[in-house]
């Protein structure tokens, strides 16, 4: 599977994981920098190994996975097991600066919220990214 990099350009999706129409016949685009943040968006709302035709595992597998976390007892140990899974998950991009990576995790007894902030290798802007788990799924904003 082939990362979405810097100079991509892919469909744009709606909150709902649905095509957005340019008109009756075409769809609209997103290119370099919307594409690849859309990706990681996507990424992160989806589950390892649900793309059936991917089979890499761990770093390199597509999805955060984050739904692993959803009924699990709230320690340390699983604050520190959701950021660093997040953490090998943006680090996979050549274009993301891994210093640059800064995860908080704060759970309120039912949903977990997630706060990430990365900056590019060669840009000056950061990147946010609130992240909730809930007993059914994962939203991203």
């Amino acid at each position: 599977m082939t990362i979405v990099g810097e100079r991509n350009t892919d469909i744009l999706i709606d909150q709902n994981g649905q095509p957005v129409a340019a008109d009756v016949t075409e769809v609209m685009l997103v290119h370099d920098l919307d594409c690849w943040l859309q990706d990681i968006h996507l990424e992160a709302m989806t589950e390892e190994r649900e793309l059936f035709y991917e089979d890499d595992q761990g770093k390199y597998c597509y999805g955060f996975g984050l739904l692993d976390f959803q009924h699990r007892e709230y320690t340390d140990f699983t604050k520190t097991e959701i950021q660093q899974r997040i953490k090998n998950k943006l680090s996979k991009r050549s274009y993301i600066d891994e210093r640059s990576i800064n995860i908080s995790v704060q759970f309120d007894g039912e949903v977990y919220h997630i706060f990430v902030r990365f900056k590019c290798n060669d840009r000056r802007e950061e990147y946010n990214m609130t992240i909730q788990i809930n007993e059914v799924e994962v939203t991203v904003e």
